[in-house]
């Protein structure tokens, strides 16, 4: 960008006026030219959302802010990437604004990807990475180098089914909150030593066939909240399941969600066959315990009790076709809104 005046001179109200003239493309040059150009384009305080990194031949990154989505493209040289090789060789940006405009622009070159990232943090304020997502072709990055540069995040996806590289995944990029995709899982070389981990949140997603996950596998996950989706089993399984709860399987297990590969809806008499249950209606309105989000309302479902006395409940919804179950345990109780605020402070 070429100014015929020396823009950083003016008042700052007067930079800021200018800056929101531009466009993102433009004020991301300008905050490249020097400290005090930074300062001035981070000054406009815009409202970071969550940015994910997305890891393949190529590292991508995403920048949500409150009606504008950055991705940015780095582009490495061909072979095995570490060290000094994270010097990309193209620099790409693609601006989506809503309403819909899609921009595309080439970046100046020279900067290595951690300089990159490092200044992208200080211009929109933010400190970590929301996501990491593994895809393919990642065996050609050094997992330390990729450490240091993404050190800070809350979730990992592994969507590539490499076992090796999976196993290297696993030990640098140690994380709460974890996805696999299905055919990731399948190929674990000891699934359940990664099962049986403490996590916060395990998803195993599969889209176009059923899921390869068995009850075995399931009985021995130690998350807090647990995700499948497109499992083939039917209700003598899920009856199965339940049963083993009520005896003290899976203690840690406060959310339960499966999305069943067939759209056929589901016997609730058979899934809860010699469970003592008690049926709500649609009406009648619950609170659970929820680290996602405080509380999770339930509305009607099926409550039914483990052998310590600890109560749950599960809903069965169809949506598009498809059938879902969601299981809540950690109940609060049947309190009006007052009441719930009260639970909500002594957790």
């Amino acid at each position: 960008m070429t100014t015929s005046f020396p823009l950083l001179n003016l008042p700052p109200e007067a930079v800021l006026h200018v800056l929101k003239s531009m466009d993102f493309g433009e004020f991301i040059t300008l905050s490249l030219l020097s400290e005090r150009a930074k300062r001035s384009v981070g000054s406009m305080n815009w409202k970071y959302v969550f940015s994910i990194v997305h890891i393949s031949s190529e590292i991508r990154l995403h920048i949500v802010l409150d009606t504008i989505r950055l991705d940015w493209t780095f582009k490495l040289c061909n072979g095995r990437a570490s060290g000094h090789s994270l010097l990309p060789k193209k620099v790409g940006l693609r601006i989506f604004r809503n309403p819909p405009v899609n921009v595309k622009r080439s970046m100046k070159g020279g900067l290595s990807i951690k300089e990159w990232i490092t200044h992208l943090k200080e211009v929109f304020h933010f400190s970590k990475f929301y996501c990491l997502k593994f895809d393919e072709n990642t065996s050609r990055f050094d997992m330390k180098a990729l450490r240091t540069l993404f050190c800070t995040y809350d979730k990992v996806d592994i969507l590539s089914d490499n076992r090796s590289n999976v196993k290297s995944i696993l030990k640098h990029f140690p994380t709460r909150r974890l996805l696999f995709a299905d055919d990731v899982f399948k190929n674990l070389e000891n699934p359940h030593q990664v099962l049986i981990q403490n996590y916060d949140d395990l998803e195993i997603r599969q889209v176009t066939r059923p899921s390869t996950l068995t009850l075995d596998d399931l009985l021995v996950i130690n998350s807090k909240t647990i995700d499948i989706s497109n499992i083939g089993w039917r209700e003598k399984e899920l009856n199965r399941f339940l049963k083993h709860w009520i005896k003290g399987s899976n203690p840690r297990m406060e959310r339960l969600r499966i999305h069943f590969f067939s759209p056929e809806a589901l016997n609730k008499s058979d899934i809860f066959k010699g469970i003592k249950c008690t049926e709500f209606p649609a009406e009648h309105t619950r609170w659970f315990k929820s680290d996602i989000e405080l509380t999770c309302t339930v509305k009607g479902g099926y409550d039914f009790n483990r052998c310590d006395g600890t109560k749950a409940t599960i809903e069965f919804k169809s949506f598009d076709n498809l059938q879902y179950l969601n299981m809540n345990v950690h109940y609060l109780g049947e309190v009006d809104e007052i009441e719930r605020r009260i639970c909500l402070m002594l957790l």
